[in-house]
C-alpha cells in the first residue's frame, strides 16, 4: 500500500517552510517502522502547487492549520477527482476543532494527537474494515520515547530544516519538542484541544539521542524547541541542560513568564540557549485575567530582568483585540519596549481559531464572530501589504474594528522603528 503525506502551503506566512512539519514527520516515521511504503510531499514555497507534483497513491495523508483548509480542500478534490479509489485522510488542529465541518473529500479524519490513529486507520483500509468509520481519535501516548523521531530522511533539506527558524542570519536550524500538552486555559489557544491539558514529558536521553541523530547526519547546530513550555519540570529541564551543553549547540525557546526563574534560565544559557520567547499578550491586569492568561504584569517584569540577566535574548509576542482591551495597547506597548529592551517583537492581531474557549463560545468573553473564510484566520501577515488596514474576524467587546486597526498599526510602527521585527 503506497501512502503519500501531503505538506500543504501556507501562503498566509511571509515564509511558508520557516516551520518545518514536525506532526507529519512523525507520521511518516512511526508509518515506516510498521513496514508501509510511505514518502512525502512537500508543496511549501512553490506559488501554483498542481497535483502533477504529487505521485498516485493508494492513501493521501493531509494536515491543515485554519487558514490553509481551503487551499488543502480543493486539493483533495483534485486527488479524488484523479484517483477515485483511493483513501484521503485529514488530520491537524482544523480538523480536531472542527470536525463536523471537514467536507466528505476526505474518507477518514484524525482528531487530536495523530500516530495511533493513523496507524489504525492504514491497518483499517489494508484489511477492509471499519469502511463506515469516518472519525478517529487515540488516547495520549504516555510513553513519548516510544514514537520513533521525525523522519527527516524523506524530505528534501531545505523541508527539514529552515534558514528563518533561528534568529541568526543564514544558518539552518531545525526544530524539536521534548513535551505533549499544555496545563494553561488561555482563551485564544487551541494546544488543550489537540494535546490536552495534561504534559507528557520525553527523557532527557531521548531528547539527546534526537539532537545527536540531526548533527550528526546533516550538520545542523541550530534548533528551536517547539514545546509550549519546556521548563515545567525543573529538574528534568537540569538534566536536559547538563546533557546538551557537550552538544554545543545554539537554541531557542519559549515559555511562559511565571516558568521564568533565574535559575532555569542560567542553565539554560549555560547549555547554549541564546534567546527566549514569552507570550505577553496584554500588559492591561484585566485583560490578563479576563482571558486566564494566569501571569500577572510584576511576573512579566521580574522575568525580563531575569532573562537579561542571564544573558539571553528576548523575544515578545502580544496580541492586539483580546477581549476587554482598552484605547491605549500602543502607549501602553511603547512605555514597556522603552524600558524592557527585547530584541525582537511581535504584535499580532487577535483570531478567534477554533479550537480556542473563545471561538466556540465567544459570548463569554463578549465577542460576536463574523462570517468570514477560514482563509482570514491568521493573526499576523507580518509587514507585508494588508496589515494595517485588513479587517477582522470578530466583533470586540470594547473597542470598534477602527480603534483596533489605529492601535495596530502605531503598534507596528513602534517596533519598526526599534528593528525589533524578527523571523518568527
Amino acid at each position: 500500500m503506497k501512502i503519500n503525506l501531503i505538506i500543504p502551503p501556507d501562503p498566509f506566512l511571509g515564509d511558508d517552510k520557516r516551520n518545518p512539519p514536525l506532526g507529519l514527520l512523525y507520521l511518516a516515521a512511526v508509518a515506516r517502522a510498521a513496514k508501509h511504503n510511505i514518502e512525502i510531499t512537500d508543496l511549501r514555497g512553490r506559488r501554483d502547487p498542481t497535483e502533477n507534483l504529487i505521485n498516485t497513491s493508494e492513501v493521501y495523508g493531509f494536515t491543515s492549520s485554519t487558514p490553509s483548509y481551503y487551499n488543502v480542500l480543493n486539493l483533495a478534490r483534485i486527488l479524488k477527482a484523479r484517483d477515485k479509489s483511493s483513501t484521503l485522510i485529514l488530520g491537524g488542529i482544523h480538523a480536531t476543532s472542527l470536525p463536523q465541518k471537514i467536507g466528505l473529500e476526505f474518507d477518514k479524519v484524525v482528531l487530536g494527537e495523530g500516530e495511533q490513529s493513523f496507524l489504525q486507520i492504514l491497518e483499517d483500509i489494508k484489511n477492509g474494515t471499519n469502511r463506515e468509520k469516518r472519525f478517529y481519535s487515540s488516547s495520549p501516548i504516555e510513553d513519548l520515547d516510544s514514537i520513533p523521531f521525525p523522519a527527516r530522511d524523506l524530505v528534501p533539506f531545505d523541508s527539514a530544516f529552515s534558514q528563518n527558524a533561528f534568529s541568526v542570519g543564514g544558518e539552518y536550524a531545525g526544530t524539536i519538542i521534548t513535551t505533549r500538552g499544555c496545563p494553561s486555559q488561555c482563551s485564544f489557544c487551541g494546544s488543550q484541544t489537540m494535546w490536552g491539558r495534561k504534559v507528557r514529558f520525553r527523557s532527557p536521553d531521548n531528547v539527546i539521542a534526537e539532537l545527536k541523530e540531526v548533527i550528526n547526519t546533516y550538520k545542523v547546530k541550530y534548533f528551536r524547541f517547539q514545546d509550549d513550555t519546556m521548563v515545567l519540570r525543573k529538574r528534568r529541564l537540569e538534566e536536559l541542560c547538563k546533557k546538551i551543553e557537550p552538544l554545543g549547540i545554539h537554541w531557542r525557546a519559549t515559555t511562559r513568564v511565571d516558568c521564568a526563574d533565574s535559575e532555569s534560565l542560567k542553565l539554560m544559557r549555560l547549555a547554549g540557549c541564546d534567546e527566549v520567547g514569552y507570550g505577553i499578550e496584554s500588559l492591561d491586569q484585566g485583560v490578563l485575567n479576563i482571558n486566564r492568561k494566569g501571569t500577572t504584569l510584576s511576573q512579566i517584569y521580574k522575568a525580563m530582568d531575569s532573562t537579561h540577566n542571564a544573558g539571553l535574548k528576548l523575544r515578545l509576542f502580544f496580541i492586539i483585540g483580546l477581549p476587554g482591551e482598552k484605547p491605549g495597547f500602543s502607549k501602553r506597548l511603547e512605555e514597556f519596549l522603552d524600558r524592557v529592551n527585547p530584541e525582537g517583537v511581535d504584535v499580532s492581531t487577535m483570531v478567534p481559531y477554533p479550537g480556542s474557549p473563545i471561538y466556540h463560545n465567544p459570548s463569554n468573553w463578549g465577542i460576536e464572530l463574523k462570517p468570514f473564510e477560514f482563509e482570514k484566520y491568521h493573526m499576523t501577515l507580518g509587514l507585508r501589504e494588508g496589515e494595517i488596514n485588513r479587517p477582522l474576524t470578530f466583533k470586540h467587546n470594547v473597542m470598534s474594528e477602527g480603534e483596533i486597526q489605529r492601535e495596530r498599526e502605531e503598534s507596528l510602527k513602534i517596533i519598526l522603528a526599534r528593528r525589533q521585527v524578527k523571523n518568527l
